[in-house]
C-alpha cells in the first residue's frame, strides 16, 4: 500500500481570492503569496486533480492534512471541506482535523465532530503560526484528547539554522522533544523530518524518549538532497518511524519550474525509488508505516519493540517527587512545580523560563555560570526550598 502521509488541499479557486485569504489568514497568506521574489512555490490543485496525480504516481491513499489556521471558524470551514473530500473518495483520502487550541472547549468539540465524521488524526498544527506554546494548558488538553481517542497528532517543525523561508517558525526543537517526553503515549508525527530532531536519536537516551515519534518527509527536496537525507535518516532512526509525504501541491523542484509547472507526486516518488532501498524498508516508508500508524494494517512488531504507553516518561532532570529541591534539578521544572521559587531565581539573576534557558539546565550550573560558589549555591537552594514550603 502506497500512502502519501502529508498533502494539503489548495484549490485553484483559493488562488483566485488570494488577497482576501491573506487578510483572513495572514500567516498562511505569507506562505502562499508571491513573497519578495514575486513567485510562490505554492501549487494549486482541485480534489479531482489531486486524485489524478495520485493515479499517475501509483499512490493508493493520501493523508489530507489541514493548514494551520488562526481562526477557529476557519478551521471548521476547512474541516468541512476535508470531510466532503473524504466522503467522496473514502478509499483514497484519509483526513486529519485542523484545530486552533486557543479556542479551548470549542476546539475539543470540533475534534470530536471530526472524529465522528471519520477523520483519523489531528494536524498539521503549528504552535508558532497559531499563537500558542506546546506547554500551554489548552494545547495539552488537546494532546490528551488525542491520546484518549488513540489518534495521531501531526505538528509542523523546521530546522533552526539556515536561511529564512516563508513558514519557518521559531518554536525551538527542544519544545517538541519535551512534549514527547511528557506524553510518551502520544502518537506524534513531526513533519519535515522533525526539523532535524531525528538526528539526535543517535543518542540512546533520546531514542528511548522519542520511541513513539514518527517523522514525515514533507517538502524534503526543498531542504535536502534526497539521496543524502534518506541515507542519513535511516542511520539515525528505525525505518518504521519514517513516513513519506510530499506536501502536495507544493512545487518541490523550483529549478525545474516552467510557465506550465504543475504539482505532482511522481517526481519525488521516482527519486525515492531510485535509492534502491531494501524492499522491506521501501515498502514500509512509502506506505506501510502510515498504514500501521492509522490502524489500516496490524502492528506486527514484537511487544518488546512497541512503544511503552503504560506510564508517563520522565524528562531529563525530572525529579519533582522528591521532598526537597536539590542542585541537579532542572530550573524550569522547579519553577513550574513551585511557582513561588520564580522570584528567588529572579533575585539571583537566573532565568527560569525555557527561553533563554534550556529546560534541562540544572540549578547548580546556572548558578555557577553566574559566579556563585558553593556557599551561594547552598543559600540559593535554601531560599528555593523555603519559597516552595519544603
Amino acid at each position: 500500500m502506497r500512502i502519501d502521509a502529508h498533502v494539503h488541499y489548495m484549490p485553484p479557486e483559493l488562488a483566485e481570492r488570494l488577497d482576501d485569504f491573506c487578510a483572513e489568514e495572514p500567516y498562511w497568506g505569507l506562505l502562499v503569496g508571491p513573497g519578495q521574489r514575486g513567485r510562490s512555490l505554492q501549487g494549486w490543485a482541485s480534489a479531482e486533480q489531486m486524485i489524478e496525480a495520485m493515479d499517475e504516481a501509483g499512490i493508493e491513499r493520501v493523508i489530507l492534512q489541514g493548514e494551520y489556521r488562526w481562526q477557529h471558524t476557519a478551521c471548521v470551514e476547512r474541516n468541512n471541506q476535508a470531510l466532503a473530500i473524504m466522503r467522496r473518495w473514502p478509499e483514497r483520502v484519509i483526513a486529519f482535523a485542523i484545530l486552533q487550541p486557543n479556542a479551548g472547549q470549542a476546539a475539543l468539540d470540533e475534534l470530536q465532530r471530526c472524529l465522528d465524521g471519520g477523520m483519523r488524526g489531528v494536524g498539521e498544527l503549528a504552535p508558532y503560526a497559531q499563537g500558542y506554546r506546546l506547554d500551554q494548558p489548552e494545547f495539552l488538553r488537546l494532546v490528551e484528547a488525542c491520546i484518549q481517542a488513540n489518534v495521531p497528532l501531526s505538528l509542523h517543525t523546521n530546522e533552526e539554522v539556515g536561511h529564512y523561508y516563508p513558514g519557518k517558525g521559531a518554536t525551538p526543537l527542544v519544545h517538541y522533544y519535551r512534549l514527547a517526553c511528557r506524553y510518551p503515549e502520544l502518537r506524534l508525527i513531526l513533519a519535515h523530518w522533525g526539523g532535524g530532531l531525528l538526528f539526535y536519536e543517535l543518542m540512546p537516551g533520546v531514542r528511548r524518549q522519542l520511541r513513539n515519534v514518527h517523522y514525515d518527509t514533507a517538502a524534503s527536496p526543498l531542504l535536502f538532497p534526497t539521496a543524502n537525507i534518506f541515507r542519513v535518516a535511516l542511520q539515525c532512526v528505525d525505518y518504521r518511524k519514517i513516513l513519506v509525504g510530499s506536501d502536495f501541491p507544493l512545487l518541490l523542484y523550483p529549478g525545474r519550474l516552467g510557465p506550465d509547472a504543475r504539482p505532482d507526486f511522481r517526481t519525488f516518488q521516482e527519486e525515492i525509488a531510485a535509492l534502491s532501498l531494501e524492499p522491506e524498508v521501501y515498502h514500509a516508508i512509502t506506505g506501510g508505516n502510515a498504514a500501521r500508524l492509522l490502524g489500516l494494517i496490524p502492528d506486527e512488531r514484537a511487544a518488546s519493540e512497541r512503544p511503552d504507553t503504560g506510564s508517563r516518561g520522565a524528562e531529563p532532570g525530572e525529579n519533582a517527587s522528591q521532598a526537597a529541591i536539590h542542585g541537579f534539578m532542572a530550573i524550569s521544572l522547579v519553577a513550574e512545580q513551585w511557582p513561588a521559587t520564580r522570584k528567588v531565581f529572579e533575585r539571583y539573576g537566573i532565568p527560569w523560563q525555557d527561553s533563554p534557558v534550556p529546560f534541562w539546565e540544572p540549578i547548580v550550573q546556572a548558578a555557577a555560570a553566574r559566579g556563585y560558589g558553593p556557599t551561594e549555591q547552598q543559600r540559593l537552594l535554601d531560599e528555593l526550598n523555603r519559597a516552595a514550603g519544603l
